[in-house]
């Protein structure tokens, strides 16, 4: 027999709702990133990523490098990891609550060459390089947002350069990257031991 209108209606509206908030869609085609060259002295290398901070009012990914062009930036405290979801607190480890643009650099540490798996969710809106590749580009005003699954090829093992741009308009803040290593069997949190920064060297970029 078939499905009554009301209830098809109301199973199509129950999926769709499920398939808004499923955080690790499809994976996307997968793109080989490089390590850095040489590799960066570990007498030298700090935990966390460096970060810059800007505060204005954004709507774009392109607004904040325009800022980082002629504002002076306000440097906060290294970012341990990437795991903020602070609802309507401050910006990372800004003291502002809205209104911030960040710059984040770094590296990340792969410790076996083979395929990865990242996704990032975000609030408002991200740009994300891994190897010195884009891997991810979610420029606007948006709510919390899964990025598809981001499927890369690390060649070998070794440190990678990390960077993000990423803003926070108002409201709330949200900033979480994750990665599923070879034959892992779920997502995680990208560990905190697996992030370093050389001080000061973000001084050579915006």
């Amino acid at each position: 027999a078939a499905m009554p209108r009301t209830i098809f209606s109301a199973f199509i509206v129950a999926a769709l709702l499920v398939a808004s908030v499923e955080p690790f869609a499809a994976p996307s085609a997968a793109g080989e990133i490089m390590a850095a060259h040489p590799q960066p002295d570990s007498a030298v290398v700090k935990p966390g990523l460096s970060v810059k901070y800007y505060i204005e009012r954004f709507n774009h990914i392109d607004e904040v490098i325009n800022a980082a062009t002629w504002m002076k930036p306000v440097r906060g405290e290294p970012l341990p990891m990437l795991n903020y979801n602070v609802g309507a607190g401050p910006v990372l480890t800004n003291k502002n609550d809205d209104l911030v643009g960040a710059f984040i650099q770094g590296y990340i540490k792969i410790d076996k060459p083979g395929t990865y798996l990242f996704s990032v969710q975000h609030n408002d809106g991200v740009r994300v390089w891994v190897g010195n590749e884009m891997i991810y580009d979610a420029p606007f005003v948006a709510p919390d947002t899964w990025s598809p699954n981001l499927e890369v090829v690390a060649s070998e093992a070794g440190w990678y350069p990390l960077r993000m741009i990423y803003y926070e308009k108002k409201s709330t803040a949200t900033l979480e990257l994750y990665w599923q290593a070879p034959g892992a069997a779920s997502f995680e949190f990208v560990p905190a031991a697996a992030f370093g920064h050389i001080p000061g060297e973000d001084d050579k970029t915006s």
